[in-house]
């Protein structure tokens, strides 16, 4: 999101391992490296405007996005940032259908807030983010961020907050203000929730991002013990965000921004991968099939085939598709 390199180490550490062993079988040969191509547009019939956050749901059928995220628009009105949805017609062009009922702000008269960032499982129990009560000491969703609610039919019901996530965060120790979970993605299954927890102090950008992991025990989600060991080789001084999981969870697909406001920030598209789920991630790579200004928020598909993000063209952000290779 806009607003949303211990590699080499993993690398020696793995050549150690390998010229030691004595076994008859030899060393292992590394994962083949995941390959995009053939960017496309995606056009969605009956919506104009920014298209960005693209979630593709896991059927395929529904492209989920918020409009655009900063704060303020060129006429120099407050932006109101939307959650939107269109259904698939193939896989480049989707039937705008309207914004999501339940999560964007019409709901919360009077509020220009953010509402963004979609995902959701199985059992289309969807995932956003929502900014409406965050600094309202008196609401009981100050300093919350993630929200979901069950989808049918365009709408959203049950919805209910969920707590700030936080890696090497002690038990009883409460969020503080600036702490924001801007950016999160629930697996497939519905049990794992990678988020991505920023330090804002009010600039357009966070100060510090990173992801986390944590899990669903008894209906409480909790940060996994070793949620910062998982992210060793993809977290670094560069933000990282925007996290899409693949179905087995096998392949993580995130963005990183590497720079500053100063000097600006050259944003990119990458993808780590692991053998088991109970692997921690290596083998970062970025996805040379996207490039451009400002390309970010990828989504995977459910067989993995078709990889949705936006960039921006021309000052307006639009959501591109490219396909394995």
């Amino acid at each position: 999101m806009q607003t949303k390199y211990l590699i080499l180490f993993i690398i020696i550490i793995s050549i150690s391992i390998i010229s030691c062993d004595d076994s008859e079988e030899g060393p292992t040969s590394p994962p083949a490296a995941i390959k995009f191509e053939n960017p496309r547009e995606v056009t969605i019939v009956g919506y104009t405007g920014d298209t960005m956050e693209p979630f593709i749901s896991r059927d395929g059928s529904i492209l989920f996005f918020n409009n655009l995220n900063s704060g303020t628009l060129p006429n120099g009105n407050e932006n109101d940032t939307d959650i939107h949805y269109a259904l698939r017609i193939d896989d480049v062009t989707f039937q705008y259908k309207g914004k999501v009922i339940g999560a964007s702000g019409d709901e919360v008269p009077g509020t220009n807030e953010l509402e963004g960032v979609p995902n959701m499982d199985k059992n289309n129990k969807f995932y956003f983010i929502r900014t409406t009560d965050y600094f309202d000491q008196s609401s009981p969703n100050y300093l919350l961020s993630i929200f979901r609610g069950d989808f049918n039919n365009g709408a959203l019901t049950n919805i209910e907050s969920l707590p700030n996530l936080k890696n090497n965060r002690p038990a009883n120790q409460p969020p503080i203000p600036g702490e924001l979970n801007f950016d999160a993605e629930i697996s497939y299954d519905g049990n794992i929730f990678y988020f991505a927890e920023g330090i804002f102090s009010g600039k357009p950008f966070p100060d510090e991002s990173n992801f986390g992991v944590a899990e669903n025990i008894n209906g409480i989600w909790r940060v996994k013990a070793n949620s910062s060991e998982e992210f060793a080789a993809i977290n670094s001084d560069a933000l990282e965000y925007a996290a899409s999981i693949s179905t087995d969870m096998l392949e993580l697909y995130f963005t990183r921004a590497e720079g500053s406001l100063e000097t600006g920030f050259d944003f990119g598209v990458f993808v780590a991968t692991r053998s088991a789920v109970t692997d921690v991630w290596s083998n970062v790579s970025k996805i040379e099939a996207i490039s451009g200004i400002i390309t970010e928020a990828p989504s995977i598909s459910f067989n993995g085939k078709l990889l949705y993000y936006h960039q921006r063209i021309s000052d307006v952000f639009k959501i591109y598709v490219v396909e394995r290779e």
